[in-house]
């Protein structure tokens, strides 16, 4: 439908509407007609609608484009270039070694090749990660082929419905089944893992309700009681159709197995064949005409997508374990699956919410404690915490920072900023690798973030000249001109930069480790009551979908997108509490909301639930900014609502006369002091860093809530500062002390009115 749209010049959201009334069960359109009556009427009555599913249903089928399959090899005992036309893989690098054939899977069968998929699972990865973490860690030996099969703690994990990270169990839809199932032995698992595709998916809550006894267990015929009996009546393996059509209709293995190929292809004039076939043999076997064409009709929608036992039962088996590890083994296993998902950062913020849900704390990147990777820190509190690692940000390979942990283990802690630019071996570091590492809070420990990273081309030059000093011989540069004391030749890198905000932080945290660890915003959601306002993504289920909802949430990403008639519109990644959900603004939301959008906000916005796969977004109708606790310099909300204009003041009109009450109503005023310091500035950026710093350390020894602001004096301007991070209780001593370092004059109090309260 997609692809037809574009053809035909259809604006996007007109061929997104059509398209999103699929239901996910559809194998054809025809199936959609016939099983969503909206769609239907909207192809019956609307002539362009009828157009584009016409022109769709023409290319059903056809081979849309070119890839290679995931896992699959084509084998065969002579050079391949003798046997099929071969190509380069359609993306990726042109030189790769690895080659496709231009002949998909079913000619190849027919030359006599052999064509076998070796998958490859990360989970296992994740399994031996963690097996050897346990190892190291405690000295807890794990073979995870002994472990018994029936861990009451593990099943009641599972049947929680918590299964995120859990192999196989994690969509939304799956964990709903899951918990709605509780399943008590493997059995359970392999075949909810087997039900859960099309054309069986109908049959989950027949499977589910039979278990626990809520509906009787009906066969097919009772004849299959033996074959149906642990899937309780319900056809869910193709080895039971396989058994089916050998018990039923006197099918050898081999053609039951053709069959079942032929119901997957649904190919006509085969299965014609094969349905008059199967009613002739079963009743050769004593079976009435009427109960053959049920059970073959039956088992028709099973045989295309039905798994194998064996496959289900192995793919239960690793859910298992892993649920297992995830019960009994948090850390450790939460530990592993980060370092097995490194090169996807969406991945990696899931699992970081997920350790948040499991209480594990998972603490910034430090150039004193973390490893190359995700390690386990048991020395920041009473329980172990997860340590972001310094190959873990972006930008930051595994080859740069080696040589920084190798060197603070075999010599111990860097001590401060100094230390690290004489010790630290920075030959695979430049300026920009420097910077990702301190905005991601790797230097915390020896210097404010801000100051540290206002120092960064010094640092860079000091780090780098030891380590070519090293590198040809001489211990420290400092050697080479007769002395080891690096305080008598320089003084110092000089960290005169300022602190900065919190929310800054938080942003360069989302930028280089993908969550903000040091502060998050979505924790005020969390003390809150946000009303009616869904501000969770537990809180939303697919029953929800197609209904008018409102998020509270923070906005953590902004993709601009054309329409067909290159009208801008916007893919908005608000996260909630939990995980991120999809906000689209179409361009005539967006042009009446344009300005509210914006990456660190946080934001109320109403709009139609939609999902598409396992994946929920909302179709943006209104939005306002969001004030969980209202700043007091303000005393105005900017809101934006459906039919409305901007607005910024106390009271907007609605567009019918009167005045609606805005968001934000400012409270009596109330007086905010500031103490305000002039310095001087002078010819050595050292001594005035240095001058700051003690001023500060006085500052807050005087606690209190008096702002601080700073008027610094160049030889060419005046520069006022405020340090927002800073506060004191101004008193005479306070001022005595600050003059008699600053100068006569230099401290002054000032009074100013602003809003205490806002409701």
């Amino acid at each position: 439908l997609r692809d037809v749209g574009r053809g035909l010049g259809m604006s996007y959201s007109d061929v997104d509407r059509i398209a999103r009334m699929v239901p996910l069960k559809s194998r054809t359109l025809e199936d959609a007609l016939k099983a969503n009556a909206e769609f239907r009427e909207n192809y019956e009555s609307d002539e362009a609608v009828k157009t584009l599913v016409d022109n769709a249903q023409g290319l059903e089928g056809i081979v849309h484009h070119v890839s290679t399959h995931a896992a699959g090899v084509l084998i065969a005992d002579e050079p391949l270039t003798e046997t099929v036309p071969l190509q380069r893989p359609s993306r990726g690098d042109e030189n790769s070694p690895v080659m496709m054939t231009q002949y998909s899977m079913d000619p190849v069968a027919k030359l006599g090749l052999l064509k076998m998929d070796f998958l490859g699972l990360t989970n296992l990865t994740i399994l031996d990660r963690a097996v050897k973490l346990l190892d190291e860690t405690r000295g807890i030996k794990i073979d995870i082929d002994r472990l018994t099969l029936d861990d009451k703690a593990t099943f009641d994990l599972l049947s929680s419905g918590k299964t995120t990270e859990v192999f196989q169990l994690e969509s939304s839809g799956m964990q709903r089944y899951i918990k709605e199932l509780k399943p008590s032995n493997l059995g359970d698992i392999a075949a909810m893992i087997a039900l859960y595709r099309p054309g069986p998916m109908e049959h989950i809550d027949t499977f589910i309700n039979a278990k626990h006894g809520r509906s009787a267990i009906v066969y097919p015929h009772p004849s299959l009681k033996e074959l149906l009996d642990e899937t309780y009546g319900v056809i869910v393996y193709q080895d039971q159709v396989l058994l089916i059509l050998q018990s039923f209709a006197g099918y050898t293995l081999g053609e039951a197995d053709t069959v079942r190929k032929a119901m997957g292809k649904k190919i006509a004039s085969m299965m014609s064949q094969e349905r008059q076939k199967f009613i002739d043999g079963a009743q050769q076997k004593g079976f009435g005409q009427e109960v053959a064409v049920q059970v073959f009709d039956l088992i028709e929608p099973f045989a295309g997508y039905a798994f194998n036992k064996a496959h289900s039962v192995s793919y239960a088996l690793i859910s298992y374990w892993t649920a297992y590890f995830k019960t009994h083994y948090p850390v450790e296993y939460m530990a592993s699956v980060l370092n097995s998902r490194l090169d996807h950062t969406d991945k990696v913020i899931n699992a970081i919410n997920e350790c948040s849900k499991l209480k594990i704390p998972v603490m910034l990147p430090d150039i004193n404690r973390s490893g190359e990777f995700f390690t386990i820190d048991k020395e920041v509190g009473p329980d172990p915490a997860l340590r972001f690692g310094l190959a873990a940000i972006k930008t930051i390979g595994e080859g740069a920072v080696r040589p920084l942990v190798e060197g603070r283990k075999k010599d111990g802690p860097f001590e401060s900023i100094d230390d690290f630019c004489r010790r630290a071996d920075v030959s695979a570091l430049n300026r920009r690798t420097l910077e990702s590492l301190v905005k991601a809070g790797v230097f915390d420990s020896l210097g404010h973030r801000g100051a540290v990273l206002g120092a960064v081309e010094q640092i860079i030059s000091a780090a780098q000249l030891e380590t070519k000093m090293r590198n040809t011989g001489q211990t420290s540069m400092f050697d080479a001109i007769g002395t080891s004391d690096f305080n008598a030749v320089i003084p110092g890198v000089a960290l005169n930069g300022l602190e900065v905000s919190k929310e800054q932080k938080a942003n360069w945290e989302r930028e280089f480790l993908g969550v903000p660890l040091s502060y998050n915003p979505l924790l005020e959601l969390a003390n809150i009551d946000a009303g009616d306002a869904i501000a969770s993504l537990d809180q939303l289920d697919e029953e929800l979908q197609g209904q008018s909802l409102v998020l509270v949430g923070h906005v953590s990403g902004i993709t601009e997108r054309f329409t067909r008639e290159q009208k801008k519109f916007l893919i908005v990644a608000v996260d909630l509490l939990g995980g991120q959900i999809e906000v689209i603004v179409w361009p005539d939301v967006l042009e009446r909301t344009a300005e509210i959008w914006e990456e660190g906000k946080l934001v109320k916005t109403e709009g139609k639930l939609r999902l598409r796969g396992d994946e929920f977004s909302l179709a943006c109708e209104e939005v306002e900014e969001f004030f969980p606790s209202a700043p007091a310099e303000s005393n105005v909300a900017t809101t934006y609502t459906k039919g409305d204009s901007y607005s910024s003041g106390n009271v907007h009109s609605n567009g019918n006369g009167s005045k609606k009450q805005s968001a934000v109503v400012a409270a009596a005023p109330a007086i905010v002091r500031s103490v305000v310091m002039t310095i001087e500035e002078s010819d050595n950026a050292i001594e005035d860093a240095h001058l700051l710093r003690e001023v500060i350390q006085v500052l807050l020894e005087y606690p209190g809530k008096d702002r601080v602001n700073l008027q610094i004096h160049t030889n060419t301007r005046k520069v006022l500062m405020e340090l927002p991070v800073v506060s004191t209780g101004y008193c005479s001593e306070l001022k005595d002390r600050l003059e008699e370092m600053l100068g006569i004059d230099s401290v002054a109090l000032q009074k100013s009115e602003t809003a205490d309260q806002l409701e």
